[in-house]
């Protein structure tokens, strides 16, 4: 029997004939391979930087349909077509998605007081900066607000998380202040 690709031979792979005037005949068997394999990817556009490890499913019958789905991948979206078929083949099944990161996102500035009891009063109103990047850094600095200073650190950076994008700056009331009294 000849070596078919995708195929593998049943016994008897070989058969001995003596010629007759017709009906000469060989017939060799084959099963489909079994023994396959099929790799999903999940890679970010442009970079193609691996976002999740890849899957790899065995046990794939030769000239199969496979068909998979893109998986959620926090801070990332996926990208068309989000569902994918292959044929099986002897080698290079792989199924490729590809994402980008979420630029959806926001994160929020509060400007508080910070008094002995540990509690927190807004001295400002938060600012709120929408359209931001998963994983951007993004750096605030405290604003000025009359009658207090603001406490270290007046400069803040973050990355740009799915949730949680929050930057708190404190501040204490000014003590040196003077009053003048006057006498007329």
């Amino acid at each position: 029997a000849i070596e078919v690709v995708g195929y593998n031979k049943k016994e008897p792979t070989s058969h001995t004939i003596t010629l007759d005037i017709e009906n000469n005949v060989i017939n060799f068997y084959y099963t489909k391979r079994t023994d396959l394999s099929y790799t999903v990817k999940y890679l970010e556009k442009d970079t193609n930087a691996v976002l999740k490890e890849e899957k790899v499913v065995t046990g794939q019958t030769y000239l199969s349909e496979v068909t998979e789905e893109a998986i959620d991948i926090t801070g990332y979206d996926k990208l068309d077509p989000t569902t994918k078929t292959i044929t099986i083949k002897v080698e290079n099944n792989e199924i490729t998605f590809y994402y980008t990161k979420r630029t959806d996102l926001e994160y929020t500035v509060n400007y508080l007081e910070k008094t002995d009891e540990s509690a927190e009063i807004k001295l400002a109103e938060s600012k709120v900066v929408k359209g931001q990047t998963y994983l951007a850094e993004v750096t605030e600095n405290a604003i000025n607000i009359p009658g207090y200073v603001a406490v270290e650190p007046t400069s803040q950076s973050i990355t740009i998380d799915v949730i949680d994008n929050v930057i708190n700056f404190y501040y204490t009331k000014r003590t040196d202040l003077v009053y003048t009294v006057n006498y007329l």
